[in-house]
């Protein structure tokens, strides 16, 4: 047995199988559906968490919903530094945002055509310096006064050069420009930082926007050949949860307990913010309208559902629609991931409040840090009547629509890909995990997986951890097979990890109990990002696009520009200035809890002919 197992692998293998490996334990979140709607709480007197931080008293439903503008994926943003209110009770205060205070304009681009995009760094100093960890990989003093920014577009298939490697960023002055293929079909993407070791700031600062793709079926338009609403009627959502202080400002730290930069959770925040704004309220006419929803949170899932148990339908997930619509009463949705919904307030009468409320419980590892759950989303107010709409009855497979989903097809090779949690060396008194990893390894290294274009893959996901991860692969199209509980505890002692820095990835079959679940209906179409619930095997087929299909090669070396610097596949920092190069090649996957993604749960892989 491996000396450091009981400092790193039982505490976490112990917690699991006492939590959420029997999906009945406290704090655990069972299944994706709960089987009724939850009665919305009211406000505590006090907080219910009290080693953790809190935002001020701040009343719900009394801002609108902002809506950002939608404008062509061309031409230059600038990420700018100004100042936001988040709530009406609360200051205005600093923060980032893509040509304005907070987040990023919708920006639409259309099948098949390039788009030519440029982002300029004009942020000052960091908005949130004071809890830039320095310990992080890549992380320096100059990050708070002068910080790294880059930008990826969360499931676009792109060349290397215009994903948003994280080992290459820009200093204030700095213009990425990335040119975007395309070449996929109609979807809702995001698009967002991704610099090492500062990722969760740069977001939860504001760095964070909504991407359309456009395609002959679904325009965007009036008269788009699917019959779905546009225009007014289709509104982004963009779903983050936040503590602020009280003169405004974010507070990116969960517990008071937790000494300053020690990712152990991720940050959960005790309010609900949508595009920006505290628990907002839209007014809607009665009928039909589509929501595209984007998690764009740091840690938190939801389960998104009406109180009272008004239904909705799920017509897309991460990247396009699925066969029909699924009428559901509640969907899930973990950081990074999209659902595509459709409303209709066609019936209610004016007056009505329709919340949106979260009930999706902490997992283990979360209930064990007292996190906060948060319950509201947003209100909805019906006024007044809207144009005649109903749901469309197909999305795909018939006239005058896109091909239908394939089945899923035999993979050619099987992969084992672990979660687990470790103590950071450089923080030898913490008493609980402070960083998390994939296949025990960290990300500053050279043994990288290494996939061929063209080809699917199996990938079983083994949560050894107490905590929910939302995985993410870049470049690659995904679906989801099954998942399965699996025995944690015995699997660590049956698998004593060997010191970090060495594969592990041992199967975790043998350890299963229980039949494999199935995904909800809802999950049944093309994704980039999954959840992998804790002490559990999430199995998905994985598809690598080939040369032929993504027209470039995606094992290329990516150039640093002028004006970038680089940080080594193999450690130190800024050993590549414009003009260089640091032998850095292919993709990352990673966690999208993005605490954890800083600190270590991202790998790179390269992708060959």
């Amino acid at each position: 047995m491996s000396d450091d197992l009981p400092r790193r692998g039982f505490l976490l293998g112990t917690l699991g199988i006492l939590g959420a490996g029997f999906t009945a334990g406290a704090g655990a979140d069972p299944a994706p559906l709960p089987p009724a709607p939850l009665p919305l709480p009211p406000l505590p007197a006090l907080p219910v968490t009290p080693f953790n931080y809190h935002s001020p008293p701040l009343q719900p439903f009394v801002d609108e919903l902002p809506i950002p503008e939608t404008r062509p994926a061309t031409g230059q943003l600038s990420a700018i530094a100004g100042t936001h209110s988040y709530h009406r009770d609360l200051p205005e205060a600093r923060s980032w945002g893509f040509d304005r205070p907070v987040l990023g304009p919708n920006l639409e681009a259309w099948r098949n055509r390039e788009s030519r995009i440029s982002f300029r760094n004009e942020l000052g100093p960091h908005v949130l310096a004071q809890h830039v960890d320095l310990t992080m990989h890549g992380t320096t003093e100059l990050d708070r006064t002068d910080p790294r920014f880059t930008v990826h577009l969360h499931g676009g298939a792109n060349t290397p050069a215009a994903d948003g490697h994280p080992l290459i960023g820009w200093r204030n002055g700095g213009t990425p420009a990335f040119a975007y293929g395309n070449r996929q079909e109609a979807a809702g993407l995001w698009y967002h930082d991704h610099v090492m070791g500062i990722t969760r700031l740069n977001i939860q600062a504001g760095l964070a926007g909504m991407y359309y793709v456009r395609d002959e079926f679904d325009t965007g338009a009036a008269d788009n050949p699917l019959g779905l609403p546009s225009g007014e009627f289709e509104i982004p959502l963009i779903v983050q949860d936040r503590t602020f202080n009280a003169d405004g400002t974010v507070q990116p730290m969960v517990g008071v307990y937790i000494p300053q930069g020690y990712n152990q959770s991720g940050q959960l925040g005790d309010v609900a913010c949508v595009n920006g704004k505290v628990w907002p309220r839209l007014g809607v006419r009665r009928t039909l309208y589509r929501f595209r929803v984007l998690n764009g949170s740091n840690s938190r899932p939801y389960i998104l559902e009406f109180e009272g148990g008004l239904p909705f339908w799920v017509i897309g997930g991460d990247l396009g629609l699925l066969d029909a619509p699924v009428p559901t009463g509640a969907v899930r949705v973990s950081p990074g991931e999209r659902v595509d919904l459709l409303v209709d307030f066609g019936a209610l009468p004016d007056g009505t409040e329709a919340d949106l409320i979260n009930t999706a419980l902490n997992d283990f590892g979360n209930t064990v840090f007292m996190v906060p759950e948060v319950r509201r989303i947003m209100r909805f107010t019906v006024a007044g009547a809207g144009p005649p709409a109903r749901v469309p009855p197909r999305l795909r497979g018939g006239p005058g629509l896109p091909e239908p989903l394939a089945p899923p097809e035999p993979p050619e090779r099987v992969r084992t890909m672990t979660l687990i949690g470790l103590n950071d060396d450089a923080r030898s008194a913490a008493v609980f995990p402070t960083m998390m990893a994939l296949n025990n390894l960290p990300f500053l290294t050279t043994d990288v997986d290494v996939a061929r274009a063209g080809t699917i893959e199996q990938w079983d996901i083994v949560n050894a951890t107490p905590f929910d991860h939302p995985v993410h692969l870049h470049l690659a199209r995904i679906r989801v097979l099954s998942r399965q509980p699996i025995l944690t505890q015995a699997y660590w002692l049956g698998n004593p990890p060997p010191a970090f820095g060495a594969r592990w990835q041992p199967s975790a079959d043998a350890y299963a109990f229980g039949p494999a679940q199935s995904p909800p209906p809802w999950e049944a179409g093309w994704k980039d990002t999954v959840e992998c619930p804790t002490d559990t095997i999430t199995r998905i087929l994985v598809y690598w696009p080939s040369i032929a299909e993504l027209g470039f090669d995606p094992d290329a070396v990516v150039p640093v520009p002028a004006g970038a610097e680089a940080i080594s596949p193999a450690g130190g920092h800024g050993t590549a200035h414009g003009g260089g190069h640091a032998e850095i090649r292919g993709y990352v996957w990673h966690c999208h809890n993005l605490d954890h993604a800083d600190h270590d749960m991202m790998q790179q892989i390269r992708i060959t002919g």
